[in-house]
């Protein structure tokens, strides 16, 4: 849940960033949801799964939120860092 939303409002910021910059919209929503979702998905099954272990799949509330916040985090940053190493690089 947490993850959607904020993949919401980071489609919503690269889109009136393209709009601004006079950039395709659609391509630079899509770069950031990749960047976004392949970020989050590497942190959770790529770093998260094996580090956990089996404790994985079976977890208390409180560590799935930890979970998902981070990996949120971790993708808004990576979003972040694409648009101003990117994104903005590209418009001037």
């Amino acid at each position: 849940m947490i993850g959607g939303v904020v993949s919401v409002v980071i489609c919503v910021w690269f889109y009136r960033t393209a709009v601004r910059l006079n950039l395709n919209v659609l391509q630079w929503i899509v770069g950031a949801l990749i960047v976004y979702y392949g970020i989050k998905a590497i942190w959770t099954y790529a770093i998260l799964k094996p580090m956990l272990g089996g404790s994985f799949t079976y977890y208390s509330a409180t560590a799935g939120v930890m979970m998902e916040v981070s990996g949120a985090l971790l993708g808004a940053l990576g979003a972040v860092l694409f648009r101003n190493l990117v994104m903005l690089k590209q418009a001037r």
